[in-house]
């Protein structure tokens, strides 16, 4: 373990042995959770996003007209979660419910002061993401996207 997270113990002496965790997969991704969170909070601060509210707003984005159940179902949380997600990014002018039945069926979009907000969180994102891989190569990076990817089961990203 190469790079030391602010989280990891470490012993009086500066290191501490880590045994089977060293190479435990699941340990290794929880480290990394905790850098990416800590990360995370650093490039969006005072912006009140939560990579939660950063999610939601980025899939309203590239599906225009979703209805709550269903970001809900692609975020993988509760649709009761999801409410307190939507007022936020609601009561910001983010986005904007269309017609529906209920609160439910209404749809999302994105508004025009939605696209401008994401403009810039986007770019923190992106410079989160180069500081968090700083010590990978950009095949480094792409490879690590395709096996976290495998692991949670989703389909490998598009893109370069």
């Amino acid at each position: 373990m190469s790079r030391r997270n602010a989280r990891q113990p470490q012993g009086p002496d500066g290191s501490i042995a880590y045994g089977a965790l060293q190479h435990a997969i699941g340990y290794l991704i929880h480290l990394a959770e905790l850098a990416n969170m800590q990360g995370f909070s650093r490039a969006f601060a005072g912006t009140g996003v939560t990579p939660a509210r950063f999610t939601a707003l980025e899939l309203v984005a590239c599906n225009p007209g979703i209805r709550p159940g269903v970001l809900a179902t692609a975020m993988a949380v509760e649709r009761s979660n999801l409410v307190g997600i939507i007022r936020f990014l609601a009561a910001r002018g983010w986005i904007a419910a269309g017609t529906g039945s209920n609160r439910r069926e209404k749809s999302l979009t994105l508004t025009a002061d939605g696209e401008a907000a994401l403009a810039d969180l986007r770019a923190r994102l992106r410079a989160h993401d180069a500081a968090l891989a700083v010590g990978c190569t950009a095949q480094e990076r792409r490879q690590l996207a395709r096996l976290l990817g495998r692991i949670v089961g989703a389909r490998p990203p598009a893109g370069p």
